[in-house]
């Protein structure tokens, strides 16, 4: 977490522009005004619901990238998904980034996705297999990043559970937003149909 925010240390953002119906409704304000890291996810919510849509733009996207993160890994219950918060790094064109920037977003989510499966495997301790660690991997696919690492990882044996899981619903049973990340999809199927990373 601290990496990417030395890493996306940018100034505030003068203004946030968007469409002139939407903007007034999206607290902007709140976000310019108050201290990144004090930014809670709740206040987050509506700008990260349409940023690059009606709203924002990279430059206030990427001052406030760290903290909509952290609120979405560690306030999870006043954030969006992953799927939501690391496709909005598609529509930013994440990939034309400084290279030390798509290196840190990239070991963030190799954070994320090892505590999604660990919270995932909590539950499986429980009774009861989450699905956090799919939901991270379907961000990144939105993301266009290649699942392949984390796919291997689902093959470790202390993954067992949640892999099996996976495969069990993969017929019919995984979430039916994967039609908008095809090619993850695509990755995804050669662990889950073929048992192999």
């Amino acid at each position: 977490m601290e990496a990417l925010y030395r890493t996306f240390e940018f100034p505030a953002p003068v203004a946030i522009e968007g469409c002139p119906c939407c903007i007034s409704t999206r607290g902007t304000d709140v976000l310019l005004t108050t201290p990144l890291r004090q930014i809670t996810g709740q206040s987050l919510w509506r700008y990260v619901s349409g940023v690059f849509l009606t709203i924002g733009d990279q430059p206030d996207f990427r001052y406030l990238l760290p903290r909509i993160l952290e609120a979405s890994v560690y306030d999870p219950g006043n954030a969006h998904d992953p799927e939501i918060v690391l496709g909005k790094l598609a529509l930013a064109d994440w990939r034309s980034w400084e290279l030390d920037q798509q290196r840190a977003l990239e070991s963030f989510v190799d954070a994320w996705f090892e505590k999604a499966l660990e919270n995932d495997l909590a539950e499986a301790d429980e009774g009861y297999i989450g699905m956090s660690a799919e939901s991270v991997l379907f961000g990144a696919a939105r993301a266009a990043m290649p699942l392949r690492r984390w796919l291997f990882r689902l093959s470790a044996p202390d993954a067992a559970p949640v892999l099996a899981d996976m495969q069990q619903r993969f017929s019919g049973d995984m979430s039916p937003f994967w039609e908008f990340a095809r090619e993850g999809l695509k990755e995804m199927s050669t662990i889950l149909s073929q048992e192999r990373a």
